[in-house]
């Protein structure tokens, strides 16, 4: 599936610096091309653990980063242990947190999710949604 940008998401999403976390290539390569097409400058990872290297470099280099877009369960490091993570050492950006999931029924994600009170979209998702949420968080002051 080739992934399209209409032209209010290429402004809406100008500037904007958006890590995109999961494990699965082909799911990492869609929403990475769709985000970039639409103006914003995409960072990648496959996992919880190199995403906390990635943030953490990005915090170093004082670069404000606009959204988290992370899969719930991946090898390497959860989306759930890297919200915990993050939650200690950089708790400015878990507000920027957007997860992405095909489990939302199992016990320990239900249970992250009501604990968390996080965004969550439901694999497979609509491109129009991950876009309405980027564009509904507030611009970084």
């Amino acid at each position: 599936m080739e992934p399209t940008t209409d032209p209010s998401a290429a402004k809406l999403l100008a500037d904007r610096v958006i890590i995109v976390i999961d494990d699965d290539t082909s799911l990492l390569t869609l929403m990475s091309t769709y985000l970039r097409r639409a103006g914003a400058t995409v960072h990648v990872a496959a996992n919880g653990r190199d995403a906390l290297g990635l943030l953490e470099s990005l915090d170093d280099a004082a670069t404000s980063v606009h959204a988290v877009l992370c899969d719930l369960r991946m090898a390497g490091g959860s989306g759930m242990e890297l919200y915990r993570q993050l939650n200690q050492s950089m708790p400015w950006i878990v507000p920027r947190m957007i997860f992405a999931t095909g489990d939302v029924d199992g016990e320990d994600v239900r249970s992250f999710l009501d604990e968390c009170c996080v965004r969550v979209l439901a694999k497979p998702y609509p491109l129009a949604d991950l876009k309405r949420i980027l564009v509904e968080l507030p611009p970084i002051t």
